[in-house]
């Protein structure tokens, strides 16, 4: 297990930077912790290390709110604005000294339950939406059998309503034996937000739920609250 850890993170984890969601990859590394706070305390060590700040990727840690039977406390959350940049990130975190000490503390702190890679298709809303500090998100796990189609009904439907929180619709390239081709990532600035506007009562969803009705199935969910975020400058 701590080789997987060691892989895992050596690949993804790094400091952030403003992101043009065009082309942005992201992976998920879904954590069973054990020490909250030595896994903070990791993630800020590196952030703060000449690895971490030399990378360019965005990073949060979030909490599991509401996952169902899912052994996962917590799960990173790392996207890099393109392929290449991906590519960019993991040159800089082999052979790290930084990384490996990152990897050690995560070790005696937490396991991988899980990992994901994936692609940002598109984004609704807007990022001004989201004002507080540690916002909430709602994830649906979904398994789409016509992408470019659910795309533009996804896009039309987000194009509504674009004063609440904001969305980001995803395509999951890898992920094991997991059914999930597609992820809707929602964030608000906090749970109670995310419950007084579900997807139901925004405006065009009846619409929406006719068009996409025998396109996607719905495979799980999830409700988030961000831990913390690292950003560089």
């Amino acid at each position: 297990m701590k080789k997987v850890i060691k892989l895992a993170v050596v690949f993804a984890l790094t400091t952030f930077v403003q992101l043009s969601f065009g082309q942005a990859v992201f992976q998920t590394i879904d954590l069973a912790v054990s020490n909250p706070g030595a896994v903070v305390a990791a993630m800020d060590k590196f952030a703060e290390s000449s690895t971490g700040r030399s990378a360019s990727s965005s990073v949060t840690l979030y909490s599991y709110v509401a996952n169902g039977e899912d052994e996962a406390t917590h799960v990173v959350n790392i996207v890099h604005s393109s392929p290449a940049e991906m590519d960019a990130n993991m040159q800089k975190t082999q052979g790290s000294q930084d990384a490996a000490a990152l990897v050690l503390e995560l070790n005696q702190a937490a396991r991988i339950v899980r990992t994901r890679v994936g692609q940002i298709i598109l984004t609704g809303g807007n990022a001004a939406n989201i004002t507080a500090q540690n916002p909430a998100a709602m994830v649906y796990l979904m398994s789409v059998s016509d992408p470019a189609a659910y795309a533009r009904e996804f896009s039309t439907f987000l194009g509504q309503n674009a004063d609440f929180g904001q969305s980001f619709l995803s395509s999951s390239l890898a992920d094991g034996e997991d059914p999930t081709t597609h992820i809707v990532f929602n964030v608000g600035n906090s749970l109670g937000e995310l419950l007084m506007n579900q997807p139901q009562s925004l405006d065009g969803w009846d619409a929406y739920a006719s068009r996409v009705n025998g396109l996607r199935t719905i495979e799980g969910t999830a409700m988030l609250q961000t831990v913390k975020s690292w950003t560089s400058q």
